[in-house]
């Protein structure tokens, strides 16, 4: 199953450890916006691929695993400046 929601938490600075903006981010709402998009390059995709000798069907099977991968994948970058966590459910 593709995930459909995040967490971004991002903290202004390591010594102001008090302060946490936590968001949480709706992913099904991304996906919902991004579908109409994908539509219109899902034709674009199927002329692309013979060129390139891939099988569609197999490119898009691989497309939907790394989406389905995706689930649990924790992101953090720290600097002296900010702090930023990226956790996908």
């Amino acid at each position: 199953m593709i995930p459909l929601a995040a967490v971004v938490a991002f903290r202004p600075g390591l010594s102001s450890s008090n302060v946490r903006l936590w968001i949480p981010v709706p992913l099904f709402l991304v996906w919902l916006l991004a579908l109409p998009v994908l539509v219109v390059a899902l034709p674009i995709f199927y002329l692309a691929c013979p060129a390139r000798r891939v099988i569609p069907f197999r490119a898009l099977w691989a497309l939907l695993q790394l989406l389905c991968a995706l689930r649990t994948t924790r992101v953090s970058i720290e600097s002296r400046e900010a702090s930023i966590l990226v956790h996908i459910f």
